[in-house]
């Protein structure tokens, strides 16, 4: 992909998401919540500068409102974190695609394994990363490497067809 160097590139991140996907993190939050978020934080920030493109994040945690009160972590001034309240964590995330997708000049990518999230996301124009990818620990099918168990199924889609069900799950959506 090629990047205007005036576009503002946006890593927005399914926090929790992330965290129970990424190995290092989920043992984490056994121990502390509060690590798990950090950790969280800290590998989006070297994955942000080691991209060479993505200008600032924003991790959205969503899930119970009893965690609301934890102080917030300390993230880079041009980069945030948001908390949705109870049941709102995915809307909360697409929210947050919505807004920062509606200014101009700014570029979305969304990193998330959630099916939900991703499809929203990608209807509101955004590129997509899966949540290893944080870390840099994708395996299996994600990574391209055989997975045992891979399904036998999977139906290769050309990029017209694609572009076909985006179109028609954004008419879906109302966008």
């Amino acid at each position: 992909m090629l990047y205007c160097k005036t576009m503002k590139t946006v890593l927005i991140v399914d926090g929790y998401n992330a965290i129970y996907a990424i190995p290092e993190t989920k043992k984490l939050l056994k121990d502390n919540l509060l690590s798990a978020r950090s950790k969280i934080i800290m590998l989006t920030s070297e994955y942000v500068r080691s991209s060479g493109y993505i200008n600032d994040f924003c991790v959205v945690f969503d899930g119970q409102d009893r965690y609301r009160h934890l102080e917030r972590l300390y993230v880079p001034a041009s980069s945030k974190q948001t908390f949705s309240r109870t049941g709102e964590g995915d809307d909360k995330i697409i929210d947050t695609v919505r807004q920062y997708s509606a200014r101009s000049g700014v570029r979305v990518v969304v990193a998330s394994n959630d099916n939900y999230v991703r499809n929203n996301a990608r209807g509101y124009g955004a590129s997509l990363v899966y949540s290893e990818d944080l870390s840099g620990e994708r395996t299996g099918y994600r990574s391209g490497k055989k997975a045992s168990g891979s399904r036998k199924d999977s139906v290769k889609l050309s990029r017209e067809e694609k572009d076909k069900i985006t179109r028609e799950y954004k008419k879906e959506l109302g966008l």
